[in-house]
């Protein structure tokens, strides 16, 4: 097993093993409150949860910084997931496997997200009388974008080593989007209430994702002759720059039930729930979503082995055509999740994403039209399911340990990209129908989940 493997099967291994002692903890001290009758609400929960969001909740306010924040992610993902591996593959002659693999480990940062958020809940930060959790994290994530952006700027991309080189220099950026992620994650998780959260955790999430998704995919075609791969990966620093302007919003107020607790861990680590949301999330990244999407991290090589021989016009332009039907999709998903049920459309939205995944089955190396097709059809289901899935995470996301339990489900899914690699390294150039088969059928797990995913007392959400 190579270095690589074991770095990545390592951060699993730190996951897990927190999760469990936070557990084992929780657990122990649950008991002893009960003993005492020492509850986690000390009000009607409803109630409560208004009167700590009403204050700093502005719908459309928070709503464009999110979605300013996920138009980054977007772009940084675009640029870093399918530029990169079109670069190593087309430009430095790395083999798919590895390409994969560089795929999988660029994102690390990703699955440190649990520990990044157990620091934002766990040390806020005192400045001028107030209290901060999440504006040290937007600070952090836009000095790291220029300490990327300098690297980049200084180094050529076609001499540079590529494990020892170029690979520290796009961790650092993607290092970069995961604060900027966790620190925008957990600003929205505290201030929207369960009735918003399909249409802000879900569809803001994804309408941004994919506007930057399709900006990154129509500039880079244009950058790539004037000052090739490296202007690319330097716009891609730029846009962290946008953490910088969160700082004028302002955080809710820092009270008992927003603490990082012995209560807080006692009530939100010994529910079922919180289990099945974190295997929920790790069931649904070892399925096709990875590759379907064109910022999932796979896309590129499943096109580079379809389509074959393209210029990177001609992958921007299909990244742009598949990215377009996100836009509607987070539209539809969000509205409809919030009227209808999370769990409901994550459910109806994830059978149809498995079914036509299975219709991947019938790819073969020249079917250029073929896959936009279906790479569209899918894109849209998959945003679907995706605002469902966001909006499942937040329900089962509790106050007080906001951004470390939202961004453990997120290590959780960025974890399965492991496995995921893998599996796609292997069999993509051998078997592409057994490739997707194999991924569609593991969609199966998070549908059986999802039915186990119930409301209970720590948490936000009242329903599911």
């Amino acid at each position: 097993m190579k270095f690589e493997q074991l770095l990545g099967l390592g951060f699993f291994g730190l996951t897990v093993t927190a999760y469990l002692v936070l557990f084992y903890l929780g657990r122990k001290w649950r008991q002893e409150f009960e003993e005492e009758s020492v509850g986690y609400w000390q009000a009607p929960k409803d109630e409560r949860v208004r009167e700590l969001t009403d204050e700093v909740f502005r719908p459309r306010l928070v709503a464009l910084f999110y979605g300013l924040a996920y138009f980054a992610n977007g772009y940084m993902k675009i640029t870093f997931s399918m530029w990169a591996p079109l670069y190593l593959i087309q430009v430095r002659g790395v083999s798919t496997f590895d390409a994969a693999l560089f795929l999988g480990l660029v994102y690390v940062s990703w699955q440190w997200k649990m520990f990044i958020g157990m620091l934002s809940d766990g040390v806020p930060v005192s400045f001028r009388g107030s209290t901060y959790r999440r504006h040290p994290w937007f600070v952090a994530a836009g000095v790291l974008s220029i300490v990327a952006t300098a690297g980049f700027v200084m180094s050529d991309p076609l001499s540079v080593p590529v494990w020892t080189g170029f690979f520290p220099l796009c961790l650092t950026m993607t290092l970069a989007g995961a604060l900027f992620d966790v620190a925008a994650d957990s600003f929205a998780v505290d201030v929207t209430p369960p009735e918003w959260h399909a249409r802000v955790l879900g569809g803001v999430n994804t309408f941004g994702m994919s506007v930057g998704g399709i900006a990154a995919s129509l500039l880079s075609p244009f950058m790539i002759p004037m000052g090739g791969y490296q202007l690319v990966f330097i716009s891609g620093g730029f846009v962290g720059l946008l953490a910088f302007p969160f700082l004028i919003l302002k955080e809710p107020r820092f009270e008992r039930e927003r603490m990082f607790s012995r209560e807080a861990i006692a009530f939100t680590f010994t529910e079922r729930s919180v289990l099945v949301a974190s295997l929920l999330m790790v069931g649904s990244a070892i399925g096709t979503r990875r590759l379907s999407n064109p910022t999932g991290g796979m896309f590129s090589l499943v096109m580079d082995e379809i389509v074959g021989g393209f210029t990177p016009t001609t992958a921007g332009y299909i990244a742009v055509v598949t990215l377009l039907s996100g836009i509607p999709a987070s539209i539809v998903g969000g509205w409809a999740a919030d009227r209808w049920g999370h769990r409901r459309v994550y459910m109806i939205s994830g059978v149809a994403m498995m079914l036509s995944g299975y219709l991947w089955m019938t790819l073969r190396a020249g079917m250029t039209l073929w896959f936009v097709g279906l790479a569209i059809v899918s894109n849209f289901i998959e945003r679907i399911n995706a605002g469902g899935r966001m909006a499942l995470m937040g329900d089962a996301t509790p106050l007080a340990l906001s951004a470390t339990v939202f961004q453990m489900y997120m290590s959780f899914s960025w974890v399965g990209n492991i496995p995921a690699a893998i599996i796609v390294g292997y069999l993509l150039p051998r078997n592409i129908p057994l490739l997707f088969a194999v991924l569609s059928s593991f969609t199966l797990v998070p549908l059986f989940l999802v039915r186990y995913l119930t409301p209970y007392d720590a948490a936000k959400a009242t329903v599911v």
